[in-house]
């Protein structure tokens, strides 16, 4: 009996011992979580490029600067800042990171809303450290608001890596590009062209790799938006790991020629589909921020991503987990009651897979 009980052992510890190699190579997945957050620059200014002569465009770009300074960035970016250190998120795509300056015609200006710092202050208040990885620039101009004075606005998109984590991600090659296919609008003070853009990082965690995309596609012209998204698909072919889009890319997903249709069929999936299912989620457009109740009916900010490299099957893989739409509840508004933007934010939580050898 005891010798039977030996071998037994014996067995069991040998095949113990053959087993553990195989267990030491199965690695868990990481963990990535990504926001996209449409900011809102603080007004609409189409009224702008269709006032029909100069004195009429002064009056409505006074009406437009007045309308940001009310719209209250430094209270909003607290909001957004709140609803971020819930979700923790490990990369945010921004759009629509404005820079408002101010200042007597022909002299100096001085910014007046700055909302890149204003939003990093707000988040390391939350408890939450970011860095810059990735920015390109929009458009930037400036008009009179009065017979003496002026100001100046330029748009940012910006990718933000959370820092000061050991383990977590790291940023590394990143890239910005304006589009070719760009938005020329003809204004009572000359036209103006808007030239857009994207940027792109690479964000790595114990040996896992994704690249990470940000983008905000014409809202206007569809032939231009829909060309924007070639431009990027395109772009994004020769990335040597899966690509994560965030962004406000301006299209719903019933668009299928448009740029959901482009890269949803072009092998990128949909976080919030493949999570929900199509319906809901929505995340535009909040027309007024003190209005209530929201009125969000259509969903164009999205975290697209690719399973994996069609070509390189043997790299990392993808799948969402986890998607949440931020921002449109009414507990999620400022002390004033403005809504966090005029967008909705969207947060997912992608399972990155090692590579397979």
């Amino acid at each position: 009996m005891r010798r039977r009980l030996t071998i037994s052992a014996s067995v069991l510890i040998a095949s113990f011992t053959f087993a553990m190699p195989a267990l030491a190579e199965t690695e868990p997945t990481q963990q990535l979580t990504v926001n996209t957050y449409n900011l809102y620059l603080g007004a609409d200014l189409t009224p702008i490029a269709t006032a029909p002569d100069q004195q009429e465009l002064v009056r409505r770009t006074r009406t437009a600067y007045k309308h940001v300074l009310w719209a209250d960035f430094p209270a909003r970016a607290q909001a957004i800042a709140k609803l971020l250190a819930r979700q923790q998120p490990d990369v945010l795509g921004l759009q629509e990171v404005a820079l408002w300056k101010e200042g007597p015609i022909g002299g100096p200006l001085h910014t007046t809303v700055d909302y890149l710092p204003i939003l990093l202050k707000a988040l390391k208040k939350h408890g939450l450290d970011y860095a810059v990885a990735a920015e390109n620039t929009n458009f930037s101009g400036q008009l009179p608001i009065s017979a003496t004075r002026q100001v100046s606005f330029t748009d940012h998109d910006a990718i933000l890596v959370r820092t000061g984590i050991p383990g977590r991600w790291r940023a590394s090659h990143s890239e910005s590009h304006e589009y070719a296919a760009r938005l020329t609008v003809p204004t009572a003070a000359g036209p103006f062209t808007l030239p857009d853009g994207w940027s792109a990082v690479d964000v790595t965690a114990r040996g896992r790799t994704v690249r990470v995309v940000n983008t905000h596609l014409e809202p206007v012209d569809a032939q231009v938006r829909n060309d924007q998204a070639k431009e990027l698909h395109a772009a994004l072919a020769t990335a040597e790991h899966p690509v994560v889009l965030l962004g406000d890319l301006n299209s719903r997903p019933s668009d299928s020629t448009g740029p959901h249709g482009q890269f949803t069929q072009g092998g990128y999936t949909d976080a919030w589909a493949a999570i929900h299912g199509p319906n809901n989620g929505f995340t535009a457009t909040q027309i007024e921020l003190d209005a209530v109740p929201a009125d969000l009916d259509r969903r164009i900010d999205y975290v697209l991503y690719q399973p994996t490299r069609p070509a390189h099957p043997g790299l990392e893989q993808v799948q969402a987990v986890r998607a949440t739409v931020i921002g449109d509840k009414l507990r999620d508004r400022t002390r004033s009651g403005l809504w966090p933007s005029d967008h909705a934010g969207v947060v997912a939580v992608l399972a990155v897979s090692p590579r397979r050898h």
